[in-house]
């Protein structure tokens, strides 16, 4: 919602993937700020933008909208706030596999770095591999999370530092098959207040026995800094009932594919 400005940065990103055989979906929940028309001309990507009215916080929804017209039976979900390192959809289909859905993380960058990037940056790759920048901006506590900007692929080196750990979804960084997804849905449009979908989601999926790969330090994304809104009491307070819920699978008011 009304993020162009990053927006841009991630479809620059999604250029430079190693890759390419995949389509992107905006889903934009009425945006008014110049995001349909950068979808519409970008160049150099399929990009099928998704919108509905502005009428209050609806996510799910329009990530269910999004969903409908999706085409591949596997799909990866980020944010509109993230660049991606160029392996980042290689990494997430190469971890895919039958029964699990895959879980990864991101580098939160600080606000003073943040107000440095540029599309130029993207387009160079200066977001892929060794960022000397960014550790500096992490020592200087601007800057968090410089070891999730470090792709390591050895399966050893990542048992070793259990970067293979399974943990749960993040919203800006998690891939599922299609089937999986329907089966328990989609996200759950009754949620219409800020936080959550991603959590609820995870735990459908985990009650109908699929379980997560952890991807920390691959599947690499940066988290571009602004400003973020508290969960409400209420909201937190849901998630925790449900995680202990082993019999919710089914989102009365989901996908409905």
């Amino acid at each position: 919602y009304n993020q162009r400005t990053t927006v841009e940065l991630l479809l620059e990103s999604l250029k430079r993937q190693t890759v390419q055989d995949f389509e992107v979906v905006i889903a934009d929940d009425g945006s008014s700020d110049g995001t349909a028309e950068l979808c519409a001309n970008f160049k150099g990507l399929e990009v099928v933008y998704v919108t509905q009215p502005d009428v209050g916080y609806r996510k799910a929804k329009i990530l269910n909208s999004a969903l409908r017209v999706a085409r591949s039976d596997y799909w990866i979900f980020v944010d509109g706030d993230v660049i991606l390192e160029k392996h980042f959809v290689e990494d997430h289909l190469k971890l895919r596999k039958a029964g699990h859905f895959v879980c990864g993380r991101r580098v939160d960058l600080g606000p003073k770095f943040t107000s440095t990037i540029t599309v130029d940056q993207v387009r160079t790759g200066q977001f892929d591999g060794f960022n000397l920048k960014l550790l500096k901006s992490t020592l200087h506590n601007d800057s968090l999370h410089f070891n999730r900007s470090l792709r390591v692929t050895n399966s050893f080196v990542r048992r070793v530092f259990k970067y293979d750990r399974p943990i749960d979804i993040l919203g800006s960084n998690f891939s599922a098959w299609k089937k999986d997804v329907v089966a328990v849905n989609g996200f759950n449009e009754a949620m219409e207040s800020y936080w959550g979908e991603d959590g609820d989601i995870y735990i459908r999926l985990r009650n109908i026995g699929c379980r997560a790969v952890g991807a920390k330090a691959i599947c690499v994304q940066f988290h571009v800094f602004h400003p973020r809104r508290e969960p409400t009491k209420e909201n937190m307070e849901r998630f925790y009932r449900l995680i202990k819920d082993t019999n919710y699978k089914w989102a009365e008011q989901g996908l409905k594919l």
